[in-house]
């Protein structure tokens, strides 16, 4: 009806879009590991069971002074 099957740019863009937002889970990941002192594969499982607690956890470790101060000693 609409030609969904032949409409491949929706499909390229969606694998695209959805990398990018991977890499950005992974690198936020990364950031609260070292406050976890878990791996990632058990900080994903800790989200898996308790999202809303968890991720309520991972906003306040990722403060913005935080970042700066990271970002800075990278440069």
């Amino acid at each position: 009806m609409f030609k969904a099957d032949a409409n491949r740019t929706l499909e390229k863009n969606g694998a695209k879009n959805l990398g990018i937002l991977k890499r950005i889970c992974l690198a936020v990941l990364k950031f609260v590991q070292t406050y976890y002192n878990l791996s990632l594969n058990k900080i994903r499982f800790l989200l898996s069971i308790d999202f809303e607690k968890e991720i309520e956890n991972v906003f306040k470790l990722l403060n913005t002074d935080d970042i700066a101060k990271l970002l800075e000693k990278n440069t």
